[in-house]
């Protein structure tokens, strides 16, 4: 039997295993739990902190935000945080790979989305590699998660370089929050098996603690072009603590930390210089790292307060074909809060981080002739950024007219300087009703393969129907580009329209300027570097021609749209949340440059509607239809189909404590792709229709 159906066997086994010993322990009278955790009301009014830095509610805030609840989460039945972010309007989730996502906000989508700030509990998951987030990394028990904040619309007045078109801030549960013990296990076609144990206590007389494990295993995708298997496995486990403690009553300390280490597979699109030339192989990455995150919050006095933020985050990643990366991370955050001055609500603070990589050439499992997508020059770097900000919520009227007015300057490595401001005013004339509109710059700082990468992206076969030269082509592409900048104009009308319908409202027009380009020189005969066109490749010892791409910043973008989310409870068992999303872009390069943003990669319309009842207390119907409009052109030649699909979730509580589920994803096609690779690195591949059983279990 192989490692995969292995894998799958043992973890049905534990699966029902499981599930008889928990029927057990449970009680046969069904206990009555509260349908939802908050009202409309209550919903309008959840505390965010993202927007701000501080806290404030929904109804309150002067940007286009969305919450995704610990219990939204649940009940739509996602395994992964990434496919989490579907709920929210404005963001694109395209899934590439059983392991692999492209995540967005207003456009410009890819695996390595360059311009998403990605936060979990205020630490940067953003990669500074290539600009962009790893999401299969990206993870804890989701039973753990309090509420996901995104934010589309630049950010970067408070959280710096990189959150151009949005913030995605998730935040875990309080250890308090956690008491207890709770375990759950999962198991179907595609989740082969899952399982998450975490138990909570008390330190003392002055706080809470937790800690966690987690493990799964997940089956592969299918080739799109052939049906074969995917060989993209993934396999993963973390664990994890926190400690929140309160020694005195003006201070909170909390003190939290996770560890992983897990494999996943890949079919990876080898490039050589002699013949086969391109071949695709299926190839296993290993992926390890840790982090220790501490903060600290005084109040000062009633009117002001600090939290002091320190952490460190190590990653290690052996990417065949790509690279092999050790990476430190060190970052330290002070914010001081005040409202001693009548009127005024100010925030400063200040910050560094250290970046510390070793990035080396990974020939895990692959020919030893092989080229490299990536390269990196020097191989060790120590970058390091300076920080510090200042923001002002002005009262112009008491309850009803706020003026905004704030900026963050940085100063990196690359390209020095960076400041970015932001105006935003708000206006609530009455308890229902919240206008704002907002004026914003942010910066796309340049990433490590920005500034001495090399990508080789594809070598052409010779005397073929693209290169009619006798020796084969290799493209490369070479960075060294300056920061991307945004100017962006929004707009938001929040109203709730009667006790059990309320509505949000968002129109966004982005101004970039500087975009990432590339353009090609004219072909060479290596080793020699003469021109193709002085007949170089008929010289002796010529192995091949050089086709170089040199990145610049040679083109600009615009983009606009809309953005439409509704609450309807028409009963106090009965929920829809929709989401309507409009977005159309425009690129314009200068003379011969290309650039490496696509216009294409997010769909110019998308929805979903979701519903959730409770046809009686101890259970649960959870429907959630999305439409997902065409891709035009996600890379090169590349573009997706539309596609419309339906997630199913049915759960019964016989207990308070116990919980049994069924799940169904992707319903409506047996397979379907969403995305691919802007690297084309890999074969395309579709997702399968996904059902799994799962049993939750609470001592």
């Amino acid at each position: 039997m192989n490692k995969g159906l292995q894998g799958r066997h043992s973890g049905r086994t534990l699966f029902f295993g499981l599930v008889s010993a928990a029927l057990a322990q449970v009680a046969a009278a069904a206990t009555a739990d509260p349908f939802f955790d908050l009202n409309l009301n209550e919903v309008l009014n959840l505390e965010i902190t993202s927007v701000s830095k501080k806290p404030q509610t929904i109804s309150q805030a002067a940007a286009a935000v969305f919450v995704i609840t610990g219990d939204d989460i649940r009940r739509s039945g996602v395994t992964t945080i990434a496919d989490a972010l579907r709920m929210a309007p404005g963001v694109q989730v395209g899934q590439i790979s059983a392991n692999t996502w492209a995540v967005s906000a207003r456009g410009i989508n890819g695996r390595f989305t360059n311009k998403l700030l990605v936060l979990m509990d205020g630490r940067s998951v953003y990669t500074p590699t290539f600009s962009g987030v790893y999401w299969d990394v990206q993870d804890t028990v989701l039973a753990d998660i309090e509420r996901i904040e995104v934010i589309r619309g630049p950010g970067a007045a408070l959280w710096g370089a990189n959150a151009v078109n949005g913030v995605i801030n998730i935040i875990t549960k309080s250890a308090a929050a956690t008491q207890g013990g709770l375990v759950t296990v999962a198991s179907g076609n595609e989740e082969s098996a899952s399982v998450s144990v975490r138990y909570g206590g008390k330190a003392g007389e002055i706080g809470n603690w937790r800690i966690y494990a987690k493990g799964f295993e997940r089956d592969e995708s299918v080739v799109r072009e052939t049906g074969a298997d995917g060989k993209d496995y993934w396999r993963q486990q973390r664990v994890g603590f926190r400690t929140d403690l309160a020694p005195g009553g003006a201070d909170s300390v909390t003190l939290q930390g996770d560890y992983y280490s897990g494999r996943s597979g890949d079919t990876a699109t080898l490039n050589f210089l002699t013949p086969p030339f391109n071949t695709t192989l299926g190839v296993s990455q290993k992926v390890s790292g840790g982090n220790l995150l501490g903060r600290w919050q005084r109040d000062v006095s009633a009117t002001d307060s600090f939290t002091l933020q320190a952490y460190f985050d190590h990653t290690q990643r052996d990417w065949p074909a790509h690279l092999n990366e050790s990476r430190n991370t060190y970052d330290l955050d002070f914010q001081y809060r005040t409202r001693r001055f009548e009127g005024h609500d100010v925030v400063v603070g200040a910050g560094y981080r250290l970046n510390r990589d070793r990035i080396d050439r990974s020939y895990t499992g692959i020919p030893a002739n092989a080229l490299h997508f990536s390269t990196f020059s020097p191989a060790s770097a120590n970058r390091q950024l300076y920080s510090a900000l200042i923001q002002d919520d002005i009262t112009l009227m008491p309850e009803k007219l706020v003026l905004t007015l704030g900026t963050k300057l940085e100063h990196n490595d690359y390209t020095g300087m960076e400041w970015q401001p932001n105006a935003r005013l708000l206006w609530t004339p009455g308890d229902t009703t919240t206008v704002w509109g907002s004026v914003a710059r942010a910066v796309r700082t340049p990433s490590r393969i920005d500034r001495g990468g090399v990508v080789n992206q594809t070598v052409i076969a010779p005397l073929s129907a693209q290169n009619p030269l006798p020796l084969p082509v290799l493209i490369q592409a070479t960075g060294e580009i300056e920061s991307e900048t945004l100017i962006a104009y929004e707009a938001g009308w929040k109203q709730r329209l009667a006790p059990t319908l309320s509505v949000d409202l968002a129109l966004f027009y982005n101004d970039y300027d500087k975009l990432r380009t590339g353009h090609f020189l004219a072909p060479v005969c290596q080793p020699s570097g003469l021109p193709v066109a002085a007949g170089c490749f008929m010289m002796p010892f010529q192995t091949y021609v050089l086709q170089s791409s040199p990145a610049g910043n040679m083109a600009k973008g615009w983009s606009h749209g809309i953005e439409l989310s509704a609450d309807w409870r028409p009963l106090t068992n009965l929920r829809f949340q929709s989401a309507l999303s409009q977005f159309a872009m425009e690129i314009r390069e200068q003379g011969n440059a290309f650039t490496t943003d696509r216009e294409g990669s997010a769909p110019r319309l998308q929805g979903s509607l979701r519903m959730s009842w409770n046809p009686r207390p101890d259970a649960d119907v959870d429907l959630w239809l999305r439409r997902i409009g065409r891709l035009d052109e996600v890379t090169e030649g590349i573009s997706i189909p539309g596609y419309t699909q339906l997630d199913l979730r049915l759960a019964w509580r016989p207990s308070k404590t116990f919980e049994l589920a069924l799940v169904g994803r992707n319903l409506l096609d047996r397979k379907h792709p969403e995305f691919a690779s802007e690297l084309l690195d890999g074969a395309m591949t579709e997702l399968q229709r996904s059902v799994f059983g799962q049993v939750t279990l609470r001592f």
